[in-house]
């Protein structure tokens, strides 16, 4: 173990690594042998992965849970979204001069995967692998936009709308006429709603079963995109991208996506 190190963590990554390896079940014995634990801490360990899906009881073994397959999943499908964006990311962005980013959906809340800026001094402090409210940014009420209302007001009971400028929208219903908007259009714009001074315009991107997979936007100052230019140039061109990055993952609908009524 290294000094920082959580010792329970380092037993049950253990656990999960050894039952990876034997591609079978196994019983508390067979796993105590192979990370040499004795079988009460063993099992203590495995009733606390199995508590969060992590391993799963069959007959008396164990196997990798529903949880770890479901991660595995999600991360694959990330490392896919981030490749098959990648040239559209950079095309956009020198098409625009402006910052391009794609992000995810987890749980409620969106995470930048990847980012593109253009040259010069302007630069926006997100970063990959940083997280933003779905409800106030172009990415997140893109990906809403495409999913049934039911879930909608779900992921806003839950993340609670907080306010992060004087035009963020906070109530849910005013959310859905939002997103009912941003369908008609085919993209979503943060109409400086959470970062003073800064505008966006997204549009979902779907995987080859017409899911959301994700989102794609342009960011910039209020002065470089304004709502002028995003009808006439911008919202046009980020819903393109959205949807050639669709088809690059398998989606084989046409005219872009359109969400749920």
């Amino acid at each position: 173990m290294t000094r920082n190190s959580v010792q329970s963590v380092e037993r049950a990554m253990a656990i999960l690594e050894a039952m990876g390896r034997a591609g079978r079940p196994l019983t508390v014995k067979e796993i105590g042998s192979l990370v040499s634990l004795p079988r009460p801490t063993v099992y203590r360990l495995l009733s606390t992965l199995g508590s969060h899906g992590a391993v799963a009881a069959t007959d008396g073994r164990f196997v990798i849970g529903s949880r770890i397959l479901w991660l595995a999943a999600q991360r694959l499908e990330q490392t896919e979204l981030r490749a098959a964006s990648r040239p559209h990311v950079l095309d956009l962005r020198d098409q625009t001069g402006q910052t391009v980013h794609v992000g995810v959906l987890e749980r409620g809340q969106v995470v930048y995967i990847e980012k593109a800026e253009p040259p010069g001094p302007f630069r926006m402090a997100s970063a990959i692998g940083r997280i933003m409210p779905a409800h106030c940014t172009s990415l997140g009420k893109a990906m809403l936009a495409c999913m049934p209302p039911d879930t909608v007001r779900g992921i806003l009971r839950a993340v609670d709308m907080p306010r992060r400028t004087p035009r963020t929208i906070t109530e849910p219903e005013q959310m859905m006429v939002e997103l009912a908007a941003t369908r008609t259009r085919g993209y979503a714009i943060d109409n400086v709603e959470n970062e003073e001074g800064i505008r966006c315009v997204g549009a979902a991107i779907l995987d080859h079963r017409g899911a959301v997979a994700g989102a794609i936007s342009l960011s910039g100052s209020t002065k470089s995109i304004t709502l002028e230019r995003i009808r006439r140039e911008l919202g046009p061109r980020v819903r393109e991208a959205a949807m050639r990055i669709s088809q690059a993952l398998g989606w084989a609908g046409k005219g872009g996506p359109v969400g749920h009524a």
